[in-house]
């Protein structure tokens, strides 16, 4: 499960509810009293402007690199390979539920942490053998930007409870000029890796995930009525069993990733490492989807281009 797998999106599928008060700071124009981030309108207008952009035929990317970790009981984290993407997303405005759908394509690639080049093989040091990498191409993750809004989860929970729907009012903080979110999910679900068919790539029964991805903006660019939309800046960690391509099984340990994260409303804005990356390997994520498709995980294509390694 891949990081925009869970976030539907680079965390972004579990909102918190937090009122907060979007008083003005002294020397701020007029219009930022405009923006109100107590009410569930406001915060459906600052994360569609953040994520995305109001402009009708417009869209936006959003990029990450960090590094993918190993956390074994009786020692020290271990910095495994690194991790970069992008994705490309656009709004779909559905004013009869006050709101926005978020369509979004997303890829990243697991690279070598002293080159930087994209991972073919990997010799785990854990097994002291040679895997294959099962990069991100995930051409639908898709979220709900509404006032009223449910938990999104891509698997079934453990306990078979229903999503909680909750008023869309974030924990923004404000300092001076700058605006700052953090959101944090965490769920307990059933893996679609069957642990007796998937022996070497399934973790186990059930999965346990969390993200925890951040935001900061200038508040005065986001209050602003005449801005379709916002760059920020961020960072993203997210915590989860071995990857299936690890071969790691049910070994006591997990993943732990962090990464850096940000927006940007022109290609060119996006850190041309990873630009060039993804237009030399999968050009078509450099433009949103045309059309809404039915999100899939990468643990799902997984198990649809894979078969179980028996050996």
């Amino acid at each position: 499960m891949d990081r925009r797998s869970v976030l539907a999106g680079f965390g972004w599928a579990s909102l918190l509810a937090a009122p907060v008060l979007a008083n003005s700071p002294e020397g701020t124009a007029k219009s930022s009293e405009e923006l109100d981030l107590s009410t569930r309108e406001g915060n459906v207008l600052a994360m569609a402007k953040l994520t995305a952009t109001l402009a009708p035929e417009g869209f936006k990317h959003g990029w990450y690199t960090g590094v993918l970790m190993a956390a074994v009981p009786g020692e020290a984290v271990r910095e495994l390979v690194g991790v970069v993407g992008m994705s490309t997303q656009r709004l779909r405005a559905v004013p009869e539920q006050g709101g926005y759908q978020l369509l979004q394509k997303e890829c990243g690639f697991f690279t070598d942490l002293a080159t930087g080049k994209v991972l073919e093989r990997w010799v785990n040091p854990y097994l002291n053998e040679t895997v294959e990498p099962f990069h991100i191409a995930n051409p639908a993750v898709n979220r709900w930007i509404l006032p009223q809004i449910k938990e999104e989860r891509f698997y079934d929970r453990a306990d078979g409870s229903a999503p909680i729907s909750r008023p869309f009012i974030l924990p923004w903080q404000r300092a001076g000029d700058r605006v700052m979110l953090e959101q944090r999910t965490h769920f307990w679900a059933v893996n679609p890796l069957d642990p007796q068919v998937w022996r070497r790539e399934s973790s186990g029964a059930r999965i346990q995930v969390s993200d925890c991805m951040s935001y900061n903006a200038r508040w005065s660019e986001l209050a602003d009525p005449k801005r379709e939309s916002v760059e920020y800046d961020g960072h993203w960690v997210h915590v989860r069993p071995w990857q299936p391509w690890m071969l790691m099984g049910d070994r006591p340990g997990h993943c732990l990733y962090s990464a850096i994260t940000g927006s940007a409303e022109s290609a060119h804005a996006v850190p041309p490492a990873i630009y060039e990356l993804v237009r030399e390997r999968l050009p078509e994520f450099l433009v949103p989807p045309t059309e809404v498709r039915k999100s899939e995980p990468s643990m799902i294509r997984f198990m649809r281009e894979r078969k179980p390694v028996t050996s």
